[in-house]
């Protein structure tokens, strides 16, 4: 008896089955045992295939009318002939969107060829319509390579200005903004979106994921030059992003114009403010104001606390609104003093006050470093020369606060804090 196993149609040997082996042996064992059949070619596997984009993995969302760039990567000696992409859209309609000839370009480094196959969106995709693509690799002996990726259509994001479009952190206004300073802008990414659908659908817009809101500044007719980068600021869901631009420096006497672009893989949208004037920096007043409060068992209650804004001290029977300054604690001794309102207070270290700080800084300078600084109602024990920047009630107005004198108070006598202070 002759036997002969035909491998004419098989591509690769396969392993039997334990069930297979035993029964070839039972016949193989019945019979005579001839020499295998040579008389058939064994063919490798359908050759290498791979599908990235720029920047790596395909996207699970794309934009309508988005330019989607396949990177096909593929062996040297696979011989492939061409690149076929078909799409099916919401499980209907399907087509072959195009056919590519083989044009890899070799890359050394992992010794394969890429080939780049444009695949281009529908215009026409309802938001959150599911697509299908497949790509196969057609090699010259009739085999293929097919890789797939799906995604579902979703919106460009969407930029507009908060409410507030934006705060000077100087605590200034708009009008004496200088070079240094920063501008707080208030940015609504895809008002109103999903990053996901969930189970039930949904009837808002799907946005596609934000990989970064980058920000710009043009200064005068110059070229916008990049300030810095919010990276993944949204999923694709509503997000508000702050975004703090300093103003960049040489800028003062000209206009400048800060615009945001948020990039979403293969898209960006821009979003762009109004122009702002910026100016020199705003000097403090040169006549100096002085106060004083007083301590001690003895002391008159009316001279307890003090307000900055009249340069006067508040009686004992005053608002605590109006209570700028007051003596917070007394012991035998120390005494320790703060805020009874919302004015704040940030104690300048030793290197500020020796560098000249006090008589020298301007407003948005005192401004910023109130921004930057963690701030707190209590001055604590206070000593001669301690200068503190002060923000007055939680508005913008600023001062500079110098302590000139300190009398302590023993035995029952009247102590005292003189002080001067710069403001606006």
């Amino acid at each position: 008896m002759t036997r002969y196993i035909s491998l004419l149609a098989a591509r690769r040997w396969q392993p039997l089955g334990l069930a297979g082996l035993l029964a070839l042996g039972l016949a193989t064992a019945s019979c005579k045992k001839d020499e295998f059949d040579d008389r058939y070619t064994l063919q490798d596997e359908a050759g290498f295939g791979s599908i990235t984009t720029v920047g790596g993995a395909l996207a699970t969302k794309y934009a309508p009318g988005e330019t989607v760039p396949v990177i096909v990567a593929f062996n040297p000696g696979d011989n492939l002939r061409d690149i076929t992409v078909f799409q099916v859209i919401n499980r209907l309609d399907s087509a072959v969107v195009g056919t590519y000839p083989a044009n890899g370009q070799y890359n050394s480094t992992p010794q394969i060829l890429t080939q780049i196959v444009p695949y281009t969106v529908p215009a026409t995709l309802a938001n959150k319509t599911p697509v299908r693509v497949d790509v196969t690799l057609n090699f010259a002996d009739g085999s293929k390579r097919l890789r797939r990726f799906t995604y579902l259509s979703a919106s460009s994001p969407t930029l507009k200005f908060g409410a507030t479009p934006v705060t000077y952190r100087n605590g200034l206004s708009a009008t004496q903004q200088s070079s240094g300073d920063i501008l707080g802008y208030s940015i609504i990414l895809n008002e109103g979106g999903i990053a996901t659908v969930p189970a039930a659908g949904s009837t808002a817009t799907l946005f596609k994921a934000v990989d970064s809101l980058t920000y710009f500044a043009r200064v005068g007719t110059d070229a916008p030059r990049r300030l810095g980068v919010v990276r993944g600021p949204s999923a694709g869901a509503a997000t508000t992003v702050t975004v703090n631009a300093p103003v960049p420096a040489n800028s003062n006497g000209q206009t400048l114009t800060y615009s945001f672009v948020a990039y979403a893989q293969n898209t960006a949208t821009t979003l762009t403010a109004a122009p702002i004037n910026i100016v020199g920096p705003t000097s403090f007043a040169t006549v100096l104001k002085t106060g004083r409060v007083v301590f001690g068992a003895g002391a008159p209650a009316d001279s307890v606390a003090f307000n900055l804004k009249t340069a006067l001290n508040e009686p004992n029977s005053a608002p605590i609104t109006n209570k700028d300054l007051f003596v917070s604690g007394i012991s035998t001794t120390s005494f320790t003093l703060a805020a009874a309102n919302t004015t704040r207070y940030y104690k300048l270290t030793p290197a500020q006050v020796a560098s000249g700080l006090y008589t020298t800084a301007t407003a948005n300078a005192i401004g910023l470093l109130l921004f930057q600084n963690t701030t707190s109602a209590d001055l604590g024990t206070v000593a001669v020369n301690d200068v503190y920047a002060v923000r007055v009630r939680g508005t913008g107005e600023m001062m500079l606060l110098r302590i000139t004198g300190i009398k302590s108070s023993a035995a029952g006598s009247t102590g005292r804090v003189k002080f001067e202070y710069r403001t606006l």
